[in-house]
C-alpha cells in the first residue's frame, strides 16, 4: 500500500501524527517480543519431533463449507441476516458436482447473544446437510470439513427454548440436537476431516506451565510456534507430547484468568492439579449445557498439524483417532494451494461460499423493496420507519 492509498492519511494530521507515534513504540514492542520468542522456541524445537510427508494418492474428495453474515443488518424494526452453505465433489483434482443453499434469519427480539447464536446453527445445519448429501451420494474417500467439529456449540444453552418453527424444528433444541446428530454421523463415518484455518490453542503454553511453571511458557499461540519451527511437507500430532489439546488450553485459559484476578506463580503451582481437574468438569459441563450429551459419548478425536509449504503457515486438523492420517494426508500432497498451503478443495468451496462484504445490507434492501412494491400495505411510512436504520449518520454496509 502505497502513502497515498493509506487510509490514516485521511484523518485529522494530529491523529495521523500520533498513530504513527504509536506505530513507533509498538514496533519496538514487537522487536522485543520476537527476539524473546525466537530464544525461545530455538530451546523447545527439539521436543518437537515432525514427521515428513511422502508418498501421493488419488480418489473422492468430498468438501463442505458455509459463511454467514458476520454482522447483522440492524434497522429499528428488526435485525436480518443471512448464511450460505454448499459441497463440491472431485475425482482427483477434476470437479464432478456441487451444489449450494442459502438462508436467512430476521429477528425482532433483542439480544444478540441469542440471534448470532441461531444464525451460526442454522449455517452448521446447511453444511452438515451438504456434507451428509455428498457423503450419501458419492461415498467420497475423504469429507473435508471447515473448522473444528463442534465450533457451533458456543452459547447454544440459551436458545434452547426458543420457538423456531419457521425454520423446520419446533424449538432451539431440536435445532441443537439435529446438527449435534448430523455432526456424529460425520465423525462416525470415518471419512471426515476438520481443516481449522484460525487455530488459537494455546496448549504448548498449557503443557509448559503445568510442567515446568509459567517461566518455560512461550507467550504465543501454538500454530505461531510451529510456523516458525514446522518444516514444510510435514505433520506434527498433539500425542507426541502426551496431551489433550483442547484440555491443556482450557487449563492455560484458567491459569491466565487466576493470575490476572491477583494469583501467584507460587499459589498457581499448588493447585496446578485442581486446575487440570477443573479444566475437564469445564469441558464436560459445556457439552452437557449447550448439546444435551455427555463429552463422553463422542468418538474419541485428536489434532494434528500439517504444513505443505513453507510459503504459508501448517494448519490444524481435527480427525477420529481411527483415522490413518498418514494415507489421508497423501490425497493432498499433488492438490494444495501454494499460496494458501490449504488443500485446493478447501479454498475453492470457501471462494464459492463467502459472503460478499455488503451482501447483508442488500439482502435487507432487497427485503424492504419488495414491501414496498407490495399494494396491501398502503402506509409506505411504516415500512420506512421499520428498515430505519439505527445510526442515520452513516450508510450501513454489512
Amino acid at each position: 500500500m502505497s502513502l497515498e492509498e493509506n487510509p490514516l492519511l485521511t484523518l485529522p494530521r494530529p491523529i495521523v501524527d500520533a498513530l504513527f507515534e504509536n506505530a513507533k513504540k509498538e514496533a519496538l514492542r514487537a522487536k522485543a517480543r520476537i527476539l524473546e520468542l525466537e530464544d525461545k522456541v530455538r530451546k523447545f524445537r527439539e521436543r518437537l519431533k515432525f514427521k515428513l510427508i511422502s508418498g501421493s494418492k488419488s480418489g473422492c474428495i468430498a468438501v463442505a463449507d458455509g459463511s454467514m453474515s458476520l454482522a447483522p443488518s440492524r434497522r429499528i424494526g428488526s435485525s436480518f441476516a443471512i448464511y450460505t452453505a454448499g459441497f463440491m465433489v472431485f475425482e482427483g483434482d477434476k470437479l464432478i458436482d456441487e451444489k449450494y443453499f442459502a438462508g436467512s434469519l430476521s429477528w425482532s427480539y433483542g439480544g444478540t447473544r441469542q440471534f448470532k447464536t441461531l444464525l451460526r446453527l442454522l449455517m452448521a445445519n446447511a453444511e452438515r446437510d451438504a456434507a451428509l448429501e455428498a457423503y450419501w451420494k458419492y461415498s467420497p474417500d475423504v469429507i473435508l470439513l471447515d473448522g473444528p467439529f463442534f465450533f457451533f456449540r458456543g452459547y447454544c444453552r440459551y436458545i434452547k427454548g426458543l420457538d423456531i418453527r419457521n425454520f423446520e424444528y419446533e424449538t432451539g433444541l431440536d435445532l441443537i440436537k439435529s446438527v449435534r446428530d448430523k455432526t456424529l454421523t460425520l465423525i462416525r463415518s470415518g471419512r471426515a476431516i476438520c481443516i481449522i484455518r484460525r487455530s488459537v490453542l494455546r496448549a504448548i503454553d498449557g503443557w509448559l506451565i503445568y510442567n515446568k511453571g509459567e517461566g518455560a511458557c512461550m507467550g504465543t499461540s501454538d500454530k505461531h510456534i510451529l510456523t516458525m519451527i514446522m518444516p514444510q511437507m510435514s505433520m506434527w500430532c498433539y500425542k507426541n507430547l502426551g496431551i489433550d489439546p483442547i484440555l491443556y488450553s482450557t487449563f492455560y485459559r484458567f491459569y491466565r484468568h487466576y493470575k490476572e484476578i491477583g494469583h501467584t506463580d507460587k499459589d498457581l503451582a499448588k493447585i496446578k492439579d485442581l486446575l487440570l481437574a477443573q479444566s475437564e468438569t469445564d469441558l464436560e459441563n459445556k457439552f452437557s449445557k449447550d448439546l444435551d450429551m455427555s463429552l463422553h459419548d463422542v468418538p474419541q478425536l485428536e489434532r494434528s498439524y500439517i504444513r505443505f509449504t513453507l510459503n504459508a503457515p501448517p494448519f490444524e486438523v481435527e480427525m477420529p483417532q481411527r483415522i490413518d492420517i498418514d494415507s489421508l494426508i497423501q490425497y493432498f500432497t499433488n492438490l494444495f494451494n501454494p499460496a494458501t498451503g490449504l488443500p485446493y478443495p478447501i479454498d475453492l468451496i470457501d471462494e464459492a461460499v463467502t459472503l460478499p462484504y455488503g451482501s447483508t445490507t442488500s439482502f435487507t434492501e432487497e427485503v424492504e423493496a419488495r414491501l414496498i412494491k407490495d399494494h396491501e400495505i398502503r402506509n409506505k411510512a411504516a415500512i420506512s420507519d421499520y428498515f430505519a436504520t439505527l445510526n442515520p449518520q452513516k450508510r450501513e454496509f454489512v
